[in-house]
């Protein structure tokens, strides 16, 4: 009987980005530059509420650069900590890493929706996320330009992301290769 390796470390993976008591477990102050470390992947980002309100409210191409690079740092960075298996999974498991470590950093709750890896295209619904939560934000770019980054980074190739349906209680983000 052969092993399933990736499918082992992709279990090991989620189950430590799905419960909380283990995933903060991975997260702490790196001693170098004080900046918050996960699993040793130096230079995350963390945006204070007074930056989130900032952005939320200001241009939405800044906004949304600021998120893709946030994005693409922190993910990109906790990939390469976890066992080279992770890096040989599909998109759509690589995706689904993607946004447990995205409700885990606080950005709101999402759920992946259609998924097609062919064509390099995601659908992702969100409750609860940054600008939600604050009523006074303009538009959803900074959340949209995050989602972007673990996109990119789950699809190894460079996505960009648009802002869909946006309801009271939810918002719709579409993502494709560029």
């Amino acid at each position: 009987m052969a092993l399933d390796m990736e499918g082992e470390f992709f279990k090991l993976a989620k189950d430590i980005l799905s419960k909380t008591q283990n995933f903060y477990k991975l997260a702490a102050i790196s001693p170098n530059d004080g900046r918050l470390s996960l699993m040793g992947a130096e230079g995350s980002l963390v945006v204070p509420k007074r930056h989130l309100e900032r952005y939320s409210r200001g241009p939405e191409e800044r906004a949304y650069e600021l998120g893709f690079v946030c994005g693409e740092d922190t993910y990109g960075g906790l990939l390469k900590e976890f066992d080279e298996e992770i890096m040989e999974l599909p998109p759509k498991k690589l995706a689904e890493l993607g946004i447990l470590l995205t409700k885990q950093v606080g950005w709101g709750s999402f759920e992946l929706g259609k998924v097609d890896e062919a064509g390099s295209k995601v659908t992702i619904i969100g409750t609860f996320t940054l600008e939600l939560r604050h009523r006074s934000a303009k538009h959803h770019m900074l959340t949209c330009g995050y989602l972007a980054g673990v996109m990119s980074n789950a699809f190894r190739k460079t996505m960009k992301g648009t802002v869909g349906k946006v309801e009271k209680d939810s918002v719709t983000f579409h993502f494709s290769a560029e």
